[in-house]
């Protein structure tokens, strides 16, 4: 099987501008803690890598991350770390290094990107966050399941303005190879070219297919 043909169960939450920051380690501890059992399932240890800088504007080194407490510390912001400014975060299970040498796409992979950060530093936004999750289909149904759950509560949490689902191979085929990987989703794939956050957040504003699903209220 090509690398980029295996499918997978993809979910897109768009949090409301006010939402607390999931890369805010009280947001981010309970979500990560109940993704565990899943990402324990992967067939190699998880990489986890953010892009964040410092109030000069420097990216800040993390070292190597991974999916356990002691990265999670590292990454993720306190209020005496809040002066970092965070801009997006990806985590692949098994690491992308292990993904390019078995020839194999992940078995989940998360992005998770500051909105106001992506060139939109003092506009108006429809939401300001946006995570996108993808969990390959051979995994079961019972590990799918478990991040949709983990997913609806968060979007609860979060007053998600877009919590959506589709189901898709990780890339297309093309030139000899693929374009179009489910890891470029987050910041190039998801919407059509005009402003997302001038437009209704309608069917026409994305560039795939979309299913919402419900929120589930407290």
């Amino acid at each position: 099987m090509a690398l980029f043909s295996r499918d997978y169960e993809v979910f897109l939450l768009l949090a409301v501008p006010d939402a607390a920051p999931l890369w805010e380690a009280a947001q981010w501890t309970p979500f990560a803690a109940s993704l565990d059992a899943i990402v324990a399932q992967a067939r190699g240890k998880a990489g986890v890598r953010s892009h964040q800088y410092n109030p000069k504007g420097k990216p800040i080194a993390f070292g190597r991350l991974g999916w356990d407490a002691k990265s999670h510390a590292k990454w993720t912001h306190t209020p005496e770390t809040s002066e970092a400014r965070f801009m997006s975060l990806e985590t692949w299970a098994p690491t992308w290094t292990l993904c390019e040498k078995d020839e194999q796409a992940p078995d989940l992979f998360l992005a998770l990107a500051n909105e106001s950060l992506l060139g939109r530093a003092g506009k108006p936004l429809q939401f300001g966050q946006r995570l996108v999750c993808a969990i390959a289909t051979d995994m079961g149904p019972a590990a799918a399941a478990t991040l949709r759950q983990s997913l609806a509560q968060l979007a609860a949490q979060q007053d998600a303005v877009v919590f959506a689902h589709t189901r898709r191979q990780w890339g297309r085929a093309a030139y000899g190879g693929f374009t179009g990987a489910i890891q470029d989703m987050l910041i190039g794939g998801l919407f059509q070219p005009d402003d997302p956050h001038a437009r209704p957040l309608d069917a026409a504003t994305f560039r795939e297919t979309w299913t919402l699903l419900d929120i589930p209220h407290s």
